[in-house]
């Protein structure tokens, strides 16, 4: 019996495993898709926190970007499963004019 549960529990661990493993694959491809349309440049993105909301566990990802190649903005991505909830980017600063 302690075996069959030892095994079972190996099961859960590896099956939730695979699951935050495919949810970031699935984040990243978004967003590369997402930045690739907005005419963004996608630096990194990471894991940030779980929340137990409504029933549901979302997952909030947080990625850097860059709109001119020079500056570098943080924008954040709401997942729950493999379903976007919602996308928010920061408002873009503009460079400094050379003319100043």
């Amino acid at each position: 019996m302690t075996e069959l549960l030892l095994l079972l529990g190996l099961f859960l661990l590896g099956a939730g495993y695979w699951q935050v493993r495919r949810q970031s694959e699935f984040a990243r491809r978004w967003l590369e898709h997402y930045c690739k349309r907005r005419q963004l440049q996608l630096l990194s993105v990471y894991r940030y926190r779980y929340v137990w909301q409504k029933g549901r566990l979302l997952a909030q990802f947080r990625f850097e970007f860059s709109h001119d190649g020079l500056q570098k903005d943080e924008g954040t991505l709401w997942l729950a499963g493999l379903r976007v909830l919602d996308v928010s980017l920061p408002v873009l600063r503009e460079p400094p004019s050379p003319m100043l």
